[in-house]
């Protein structure tokens, strides 16, 4: 069976549109049963997308700090070497 790029990329959008709705019902603090129930979908398919949502945010803060931390070490450095040059 032959699945179409068009169809995959539809089904892409449908989940992340999804997600973004599990998301935002989560912060209204909706169980994973109402979500599923309002949604209707099975309460397996919210609990694999809050799984998803939850290592989408993790890796997010992740690399924002991998940003932030690697920019202020540098700033260290260079603070470092602009006090040894008064030595």
């Amino acid at each position: 069976m032959h699945i179409s790029k068009l169809a995959v990329h539809k089904n892409k959008f449908k989940v992340e549109c999804r997600r973004r709705t599990v998301a935002s019902m989560l912060a209204q603090s909706k169980t994973e049963s109402e979500i599923a129930e309002q949604l209707n979908v099975n309460q397996s398919t919210i609990s694999r997308d809050i799984k998803v949502l939850k290592e989408l945010s993790q890796r997010f803060v992740y690399d924002l700090a991998k940003s932030d931390l690697a920019f202020y070490y540098k700033q260290c450095l260079v603070g470092i070497e602009y006090l040894m040059s008064f030595m």
